[in-house]
Protein backbone atom coordinates (compact mmCIF):
# COMPACT_ATOMS: atom_id res chain seq x y z
CA UNK A 1 0.00 0.00 0.00
CA UNK A 2 1.50 3.26 -0.78
CA UNK A 3 1.36 5.65 2.37
CA UNK A 4 2.11 9.05 1.54
CA UNK A 5 4.46 11.67 3.69
CA UNK A 6 3.49 13.62 6.41
CA UNK A 7 6.10 16.82 5.74
CA UNK A 8 4.50 18.29 8.52
CA UNK A 9 5.29 15.87 11.32
CA UNK A 10 8.59 14.89 9.52
CA UNK A 11 10.00 18.48 10.18
CA UNK A 12 8.59 18.46 13.32
CA UNK A 13 10.58 15.05 14.20
CA UNK A 14 13.43 17.03 12.54
CA UNK A 15 13.18 19.73 14.72
CA UNK A 16 12.79 18.13 17.75
CA UNK A 17 16.59 16.10 16.74
CA UNK A 18 17.90 19.57 16.55
CA UNK A 19 17.54 20.32 13.05
CA UNK A 20 16.84 24.16 12.61
CA UNK A 21 14.26 25.02 10.36
CA UNK A 22 15.71 25.53 6.68
CA UNK A 23 17.69 22.11 7.33
CA UNK A 24 14.52 20.26 8.38
CA UNK A 25 12.43 21.43 5.28
CA UNK A 26 15.27 20.79 3.28
CA UNK A 27 15.46 17.06 4.44
CA UNK A 28 11.59 16.69 4.72
CA UNK A 29 11.28 18.45 1.23
CA UNK A 30 14.04 15.81 -0.11
CA UNK A 31 12.33 12.74 1.66
CA UNK A 32 9.16 13.58 -0.30
CA UNK A 33 11.31 14.06 -3.40
CA UNK A 34 12.34 10.70 -3.55
CA UNK A 35 8.90 9.31 -2.41
CA UNK A 36 7.27 10.50 -4.95
CA UNK A 37 10.33 9.39 -7.60
CA UNK A 38 9.55 5.92 -6.34
CA UNK A 39 5.82 5.68 -6.56
CA UNK A 40 6.41 6.76 -10.42
CA UNK A 41 8.25 3.63 -10.71
CA UNK A 42 5.22 1.29 -9.06
CA UNK A 43 3.15 -0.75 -11.40
CA UNK A 44 -0.64 0.23 -11.17
CA UNK A 45 -3.40 -1.76 -11.41
CA UNK A 46 -4.26 -0.66 -15.03
CA UNK A 47 -0.42 -1.39 -15.66
CA UNK A 48 -1.06 -5.33 -14.53
CA UNK A 49 -4.21 -5.56 -16.29
CA UNK A 50 -2.89 -4.50 -19.54
CA UNK A 51 0.01 -7.19 -19.00
CA UNK A 52 -2.35 -9.76 -18.06
CA UNK A 53 -4.31 -8.67 -21.17
CA UNK A 54 -1.57 -8.60 -23.33
CA UNK A 55 -0.03 -12.29 -21.37
CA UNK A 56 -3.61 -13.53 -22.22
CA UNK A 57 -3.41 -12.80 -25.69
CA UNK A 58 0.06 -14.04 -26.56
CA UNK A 59 -1.23 -17.40 -24.75
CA UNK A 60 -4.14 -17.52 -27.09
CA UNK A 61 -1.89 -16.81 -30.41
CA UNK A 62 0.33 -19.59 -28.88
CA UNK A 63 -2.41 -22.38 -28.40
CA UNK A 64 -3.72 -21.48 -31.80
CA UNK A 65 -0.56 -21.74 -33.65
CA UNK A 66 -0.13 -25.06 -31.37
CA UNK A 67 -3.71 -26.65 -31.91
CA UNK A 68 -3.32 -25.85 -35.99
CA UNK A 69 0.44 -27.92 -35.63
CA UNK A 70 -1.41 -30.46 -34.10
CA UNK A 71 -3.62 -30.48 -36.35
CA UNK A 72 -1.21 -30.68 -39.57
CA UNK A 73 1.22 -33.22 -37.62
CA UNK A 74 -2.22 -35.77 -37.41
CA UNK A 75 -3.51 -35.41 -40.94
CA UNK A 76 0.11 -35.94 -42.43
CA UNK A 77 0.32 -39.14 -39.67
CA UNK A 78 -3.14 -40.04 -41.11
CA UNK A 79 -1.80 -39.98 -44.21
CA UNK A 80 1.21 -41.86 -44.13
CA UNK A 81 -0.58 -44.33 -41.89
CA UNK A 82 -3.37 -44.90 -45.16
CA UNK A 83 -0.38 -44.97 -47.48
CA UNK A 84 1.29 -47.86 -45.10
CA UNK A 85 -1.83 -49.36 -44.63
CA UNK A 86 -2.65 -49.77 -48.61
CA UNK A 87 1.13 -50.90 -49.08
CA UNK A 88 0.90 -53.52 -46.71
CA UNK A 89 -2.72 -54.67 -48.19
CA UNK A 90 -1.21 -54.71 -51.50
CA UNK A 91 1.74 -57.08 -50.50
CA UNK A 92 -0.60 -58.98 -48.59
CA UNK A 93 -2.53 -59.63 -51.89
CA UNK A 94 0.08 -60.45 -53.53
CA UNK A 95 1.65 -63.22 -51.38
CA UNK A 96 -2.22 -64.49 -50.56
CA UNK A 97 -2.52 -64.46 -54.60
CA UNK A 98 1.50 -66.42 -54.79
CA UNK A 99 -0.20 -68.54 -52.13
CA UNK A 100 -3.23 -69.56 -53.98
CA UNK A 101 -0.81 -70.36 -57.04
CA UNK A 102 1.43 -72.54 -55.03
CA UNK A 103 -1.42 -74.70 -53.69
CA UNK A 104 -3.25 -74.55 -57.71
CA UNK A 105 0.18 -76.36 -58.48
CA UNK A 106 0.49 -78.72 -55.81
CA UNK A 107 -3.45 -79.42 -55.60
CA UNK A 108 -2.46 -80.21 -59.93
CA UNK A 109 0.54 -82.10 -58.89
CA UNK A 110 -1.16 -84.22 -56.30
CA UNK A 111 -3.78 -84.96 -58.85
CA UNK A 112 -0.79 -86.28 -61.27
CA UNK A 113 0.25 -88.47 -58.21
CA UNK A 114 -3.07 -90.26 -57.35
CA UNK A 115 -3.83 -90.50 -60.63
CA UNK A 116 0.03 -92.47 -61.14
CA UNK A 117 -0.39 -94.05 -57.83
CA UNK A 118 -4.23 -95.46 -59.27
CA UNK A 119 -2.62 -96.96 -62.19
CA UNK A 120 0.74 -98.35 -60.56
CA UNK A 121 -1.84 -99.91 -58.38
CA UNK A 122 -4.04 -101.06 -60.90
CA UNK A 123 -1.04 -102.21 -62.83
CA UNK A 124 0.33 -104.19 -59.96
CA UNK A 125 -3.33 -105.71 -59.46
CA UNK A 126 -3.59 -106.88 -63.08
CA UNK A 127 -0.03 -108.26 -63.08
CA UNK A 128 -0.62 -110.03 -59.60
CA UNK A 129 -3.92 -111.59 -61.03
CA UNK A 130 -2.38 -112.68 -64.10
CA UNK A 131 0.20 -114.45 -61.66
CA UNK A 132 -1.80 -116.19 -59.56
CA UNK A 133 -3.72 -117.01 -62.63
CA UNK A 134 -0.76 -118.71 -64.05
CA UNK A 135 0.33 -120.15 -61.42
CA UNK A 136 -3.36 -122.26 -61.04
CA UNK A 137 -3.57 -123.04 -64.25
CA UNK A 138 0.42 -123.70 -64.75
CA UNK A 139 1.60 -124.60 -61.82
Amino acid sequence: MITSLDTLQTAKRLKEAGFDEPQAEALTGLLRDVQEAEQGQLATKADLGRVAADLDAKIERVAADLDAKIERVAAELDAKIERVAAELDAKIERVAAELRAEFALIRSEMEVLRRDLTIRLGSMIVVATGVLLAAKFFG
